[in-house]
């Protein structure tokens, strides 16, 4: 291997590292909205709470090149 070879291998390996996927999940945000039930007033209406999303743990992020599924 010359020198050259050498430092593209380095380079593919170091933008492998980087490379990641926005989770389809949450959409990025490490957050799921969850639509609840709540009483606002006196009246019954949809109020959003968000939980921690379990497929990228609250990153956002998936390593590498992930499809949907």
């Amino acid at each position: 291997m010359t020198g050259d070879d050498e430092e593209a291998e380095f380079v593919a390996d170091s933008v492998a590292e980087q490379m990641y996927t926005v989770c389809h999940q949450c959409g990025g945000i490490g957050e799921v909205p969850i639509p609840v039930l709540a009483v606002l007033g006196g009246v019954g209406r949809t109020a959003t709470a968000n939980r921690t999303c379990h497929v990228c743990d609250t990153n956002g992020r998936l390593t590498g090149m992930v499809p949907p599924i």
